[in-house]
C-alpha cells in the first residue's frame, strides 16, 4: 500500500485546545476540527482504495521525484497526505471560529478586529511553516531543493479548495506581495490564529539580507524548476496533470465528509465496475457477438484476400477480431487508434475492447464513452439500450451532457453531500442528494458523455469540473472522431493524452474513419498502437471503396450556382430516390429548402416529394421525426436538406448526395451517409463549391484550398482513400506553426502558461468550441413530442423561473429539478448573433420571446425572418 507506515501530522502538537475548535456546525450540533479532519482523511483512503490509486501513485511519484532518496520519498508522500489532513487547519482563525461557528472561546480574541474569516489561505501558510520546519530535520539535505516544490505546489491546491484555480503566480502574489491575503496573514494579522497555533512560525522569519524563509522558498521554487525544465522539457506538464489530480483528490475528500457530517450518512458509492462479466456478458449473448465468434472459429485467419468477398458482415467480423488480437498483444500500452472505413462497426469493436481491457486489468474500473456530438451520444446509447434491453445494467450507465436530466439511480442506500454554507452548498435530502452527488462526481460504471465534457474534466478549473478527475484515473476513454477537434490544438491534445494515460493509468482508444497519425505532432517518444495493422485491407476493398461514386463536376461551375445546383437536383429526383443535400451555412440551407418547397407546391400529387431541413437549429423531437420518415423502407421518395450536423450522429443511408466542400474529412463522413448499409448499387455524391468553409473552420489548416476537393490530388486521394496522404501535409503544417514564437503558438504556450502553471489560460486554451452567436433567445411556442404530448414554451419558461426564484427546495432538490426543466428548456433555446431584437422577459443570458412561432415556417427556425423581425416594432 502506497501509504503504508505515511503518518498524518499530530494535531495535538499543532492546534492548542483543538477539541474546542469547529470545523462545521449544523443546528446544535457541532463539528470539530480534527473529526472533520479525520473524516476527510477516511473518505480519501476511501477513495484511494475504491479507485485502486495505488497504480497511479506511484506512477506520478516515478515521474516527478524519482531522483529523491528513501527518506525524502517519505516525506513527499506525507506531503501528499497531509495534504488533505491539514486542508482546514485554517479555521483555528478566530473570525471563522467566533463568527461563523459562533464559538464564544474566541470571543475576547484581538485578531476579531480584522474581519477576515477565510480559512483557505492560512490552510495553506500553516502547510507551509508545518513542512519547512520538517524539511530542517530532513537528514538527506540534497532532497530539499525539491521538497521545496511540492511543499509550494501542495500549499497552492489547498488555497484553492473552495475556489477555482487560477494560476500559480497568483499564488505567489498573494503570499508575497504586500497588499497580498496570505502576507498580511503572516505579517499584520497574525493575531488571527497565532494564540491557537502552537508551532514556531518560520515562514517569516528573516536572513541577514532581509528576505524572509518563504521568499526564499519561492525562490528557491523558480530555480529548481528551472532547472529541472532544462533536462525534462515535459516536467512542468507533468506538474500540471499532479495539481489537478491532487485538487480533485482534496474537493472531494472534503465534499464527502462535509455531508457525512451534515446528513449523518456514509458515502460508500462511488459507481466504479465491481463485476464486468455482468456488462461483458450481456455483449457476448447478442446476435452479432455469437456469430463473430462462430466466424473466428471456422473462418478467421483463413483467408487473406477479402477483393471479391461481398458480404460487408465478413469485414465487420475481420475488423472486430483483428483489432482485438491487436489491443491483446500490445496491453502494456495505454494509447490505441482504431482507423475503419464508416459501416465497419467501429461501435461494437469499441464496446468489446473496453469490456475485454477492463476483465483483463483489475485496475482499471471505469468506461467512458465520448463523442463530439449529443446526436452521437443519443445514437450509442440506444444501442446499449439493445445489448442490454433484459438487464437492469442501464441502471448503471449513465449520459452526462446539457440535454439530459441528472439521472437517479434506484439504490436503498442514500449518498448526502456537503451543506455547510461556508463550504458553498446547502443540505440535501432524500433521492435527490444521491442523484446530483452521482452526477457531480460521475459514479458511474459507464458514461456516455461529449468530447466538451470531458475535456472539461481533463482541462478544466471550476470545482464541478475537478470533481470528477480522480474518477477518470484507472478508466477507459474511448474517443469517437477526434478529427472533429479543431486542429490547431491537435499537438496540445496528444502532448496531454500521452502524460494523463500515463500517469493516471488511463487506456485511451482514439476511432474515426479518417484517422490523423497524431505521433508526428509529439515531441520525443509516444508509444501508440494501430489496432488494424493493415488498414488497406479494409479502405481499399470495393464493399467500402466502391459503395459510392464521386462526380466533381460541379465544382467547374463558377456562376449561378445555385441555380444549377436546383436543376440538378431537380433532374435527379425524377427517379424515386433518397437524396441528401449538405451545405456549410444555415441560411443557404433554408433558401434551397425553400426554392424545393415552392416547386414542390406546384407538382401534381404522384411526383410531389418529401422536403425535409435539418440544421442545428433542430430539436430532438423535429431531428427524430425526420430520420424515422427517411428510415422508412417504404419511403424511397424524399429529399433532406442539411448542414455537417448530418455528418456524424445521423444514422440515415440515402442513395444521392450533393455537398459543398469544405474539408476533406467532412467530404468522407458525409460519403457514410450515402449507401451506408454497402447493399445498393448506382450510389453517387456530387460535390459543388458555394460557400466559403472559412467562418465555420476558421484557423482550420484542412480548409485550405490546396487541400481541398478543388485539388485534383486530394480528389484522388478521398477516391482511394488514401487519408494519410492528406493528413502528412497537415501535420506538417502544424509542426511548422508549432516552432514559431508568437503569442498563439505551441511554444509560447509551454513556456508562458504550462511552464508556468496557469490554469485558466489552459483551460481557455483547450477549450474546444469558439462560441461563433452571443446571445441565447427562448422561441416560446408549442411544441409536440414523439409520444404525442404538446410542449408549451411559456409553461416551460415559468416553471424555470419558479424553480430558480424558490429559495424553499433545498440545494441538491432545485439543482436536479433545475436540470429536469433544463432539458425541456433546450427544446426553445437557439443561438442568434445580434443582441437587437426585442423580448419580454430575461434570466441571466437567456431572452424570453413570448410570440416566437412568427420566426417559423413550417417548424423551422427562420433566421431571415428573426433578423428581419428585429424591426418589427419600429
Amino acid at each position: 500500500m502506497y501509504f503504508k507506515d505515511i503518518e498524518k501530522v499530530n494535531l495535538e502538537r499543532l492546534v492548542k485546545d483543538n477539541n474546542k475548535v469547529y470545523a462545521h456546525i449544523k443546528d446544535e450540533k457541532k463539528e470539530t476540527l480534527k473529526g472533520h479532519l479525520d473524516l476527510s482523511l477516511k473518505y480519501f483512503y476511501k477513495i484511494y482504495k475504491t479507485k485502486s490509486l495505488d497504480n497511479v501513485f506511484l506512477n506520478i511519484e516515478n515521474a516527478l521525484v524519482d531522483d529523491l532518496s528513501d527518506e525524502g520519498k517519505k516525506v513527499y508522500r506525507q506531503m501528499i497526505l497531509n495534504t488533505i489532513y491539514m486542508h482546514d487547519l485554517g479555521k483555528i482563525n478566530c473570525n471563522f471560529q467566533y463568527k461563523k461557528m459562533g464559538n464564544e472561546e474566541f470571543k475576547d480574541e484581538e485578531g476579531l478586529k480584522f474581519n477576515n474569516t477565510n480559512h483557505s489561505m492560512l490552510s495553506s501558510l500553516i502547510y507551509i511553516n508545518h513542512f519547512l520546519y520538517k524539511l530542517t530535520k530532513l537528514k538527506a539535505v540534497e532532497d530539499r531543493n525539491l521538497l521545496i516544490v511540492f511543499i509550494l505546489l501542495n500549499a497552492y491546491v489547498i488555497s484553492k479548495h473552495h475556489g477555482a484555480l487560477d494560476s500559480f503566480e497568483e499564488f505567489k502574489r498573494k503570499v508575497l506581495e504586500d497588499d497580498g491575503e496570505g502576507k498580511k496573514l503572516y505579517t499584520s494579522q497574525l493575531s488571527i490564529f497565532n494564540n491557537t497555533y502552537i508551532e514556531k512560525i518560520l515562514i517569516n522569519k528573516k536572513n541577514k539580507r532581509n528576505y524572509t524563509k518563504i521568499e526564499l522558498m519561492f525562490n528557491r521554487f523558480e530555480n529548481i524548476l528551472q532547472t529541472k525544465l532544462e533536462n525534462e522539457k515535459d516536467f512542468s506538464i507533468k506538474l500540471y496533470i499532479y495539481q489537478k489530480f491532487l485538487s480533485s483528490l482534496l474537493l472531494s475528500s472534503d465534499y464527502y465528509a462535509t455531508s457525512h457530517f451534515m446528513n449523518e450518512e456514509e458515502v460508500n458509492d462511488f459507481g466504479e465496475i465491481k463485476d464486468i462479466e455482468k456488462f461483458y456478458n450481456s455483449f457476448k449473448d447478442t446476435d452479432i457477438y455469437r456469430s463473430i465468434r462462430e466466424y473466428e472459429k471456422y473462418d478467421y485467419g483463413r483467408t487473406n484476400d477479402f477483393r471479391n468477398v461481398d458480404n460487408i458482415n465478413v469485414l465487420r467480423n475481420e475488423l472486430f477480431l483483428d483489432a482485438e488480437k491487436t489491443m491483446l498483444d500490445n496491453m502494456d500500452k495505454s494509447i490505441f487508434y482504431l482507423e475503419a472505413p464508416t459501416g465497419s462497426g467501429k461501435s461494437n469493436v469499441a464496446f468489446n475492447l473496453s469490456f475485454n481491457m477492463v476483465e483483463k486489468f483489475k485496475d482499471i474500473n471505469k468506461i467512458f464513452y465520448v463523442y463530439p456530438f449529443n446526436t452521437l451520444v443519443e445514437q450509442n446509447i440506444k444501442t446499449l439500450e439493445k445489448i442490454f434491453e433484459h438487464d437492469d445494467l442501464m441502471n448503471e450507465i449513465s449520459i452526462i451532457n446539457s440535454v439530459v436530466p441528472i439521472k437517479s439511480k434506484p439504490k436503498k442506500e442514500r449518498i448526502l453531500e456537503n451543506t455547510d454554507k461556508n463550504e458553498e452548498s446547502d443540505i440535501l435530502n432524500e433521492d435527490y442528494k444521491k442523484a446530483l452527488l452521482d452526477r457531480q462526481f460521475l459514479h458511474y460504471p459507464i458514461v456516455l458523455t461529449t468530447h466538451v465534457s470531458i475535456f472539461n474534466y481533463l482541462f478544466g478549473t471550476s470545482k464541478d469540473n475537478l470533481f470528477p478527475l480522480c474518477q477518470i484515473a484507472n478508466s477507459i476513454i474511448v474517443l469517437d472522431e477526434i478529427q472533429s477537434y479543431k486542429n490547431r490544438i491537435w499537438k496540445e491534445i496528444i502532448m496531454f493524452f500521452k502524460y494523463y494515460s500515463k500517469l493516471l493509468n488511463i487506456k485511451i482508444i482514439i476511432m474515426s474513419a479518417t484517422l490523423p497519425n497524431l505521433n508526428k505532432l509529439v515531441d520525443g517518444e509516444i508509444e501508440t498502437v494501430s489496432l488494424i495493422r493493415n488498414r488497406e485491407k479494409y479502405f481499399k476493398n470495393p464493399i467500402f471503396k466502391d459503395r459510392v461514386s464521386v462526380d466533381f463536376s460541379l465544382l467547374d461551375e463558377e456562376e449561378n450556382i445555385m441555380d444549377i445546383l436546383f436543376n440538378h437536383v431537380i433532374e435527379n429526383s425524377k427517379i424515386k430516390k433518397k437524396i441528401l443535400i449538405e451545405f456549410i451555412k444555415k441560411q443557404t440551407a433554408m433558401n434551397f429548402y425553400k426554392m424545393l418547397k415552392d416547386y414542390n407546391e406546384n407538382l401534381e400529387k404522384p411526383f410531389k416529394k418529401d422536403i425535409e431541413l435539418m440544421t442545428g437549429d433542430d430539436n430532438r423531437v423535429d431531428r427524430n421525426k425526420i430520420i424515422k420518415k427517411i428510415t422508412d423502407m417504404d419511403n424511397k421518395n424524399i429529399i433532406l436538406v442539411a448542414t455537417q450536423v448530418i455528418e456524424a450522429g445521423v444514422d440515415i443511408d440515402m442513395d444521392i448526395g450533393y455537398k459543398d466542400i469544405s474539408m476533406l474529412d467532412s467530404e468522407e463522413q458525409f460519403l457514410g451517409r450515402i449507401n451506408r448499409s454497402c447493399k445498393k448499387n448506382g450510389c453517387k455524391v456530387y460535390f459543388f463549391d458555394l460557400d466559403s468553409a472559412t467562418t465555420i473552420y476558421k484557423n482550420d489548416i484542412r480548409k485550405e484550398k490546396n487541400i481541398n476537393l478543388t485539388s485534383p490530388e486530394t480528389r484522388e486521394i478521398l477516391i482511394n482513400k488514401d487519408f494519410h496522404k492528406f493528413y502528412e501535409y497537415v501535420i506538417k503544417q502544424l509542426n511548422r506553426k508549432a516552432k514559431e514564437y508568437n503569442d498563439s503558438s505551441f511554444q509560447n504556450f509551454l513556456l508562458e502558461k504550462v511552464n508556468k502553471l496557469n490554469f485558466k489560460d489552459i483551460e481557455e486554451r483547450m477549450r474546444l468550441i469558439d462560441e461563433l452567436y452571443k446571445n441565447s433567445v427562448f422561441l416560446s411556442r408549442n411544441i409536440e413530442l414523439e409520444d404525442g404530448k404538446i410542449l408549451n414554451g411559456r409553461e416551460v419558461w415559468n416553471s424555470y423561473i419558479d424553480i430558480l426564484k424558490n429559495n424553499k427546495l433545498d440545494y441538491a432538490k432545485k439543482k436536479v429539478k433545475l436540470s429536469e426543466v433544463t432539458a425541456n428548456l433546450n427544446y426553445f433555446i437557439y443561438q442568434v448573433e445580434s443582441n437587437d431584437f426585442t423580448y419580454e422577459d430575461r434570466i441571466g443570458d437567456i431572452y424570453y420571446i413570448e410570440d416566437g412561432e412568427k420566426y417559423f415556417e413550417e417548424g423551422k427556425f427562420d433566421r431571415e425572418k428573426f433578423n428581419k423581425g428585429i424591426c418589427d416594432f419600429i
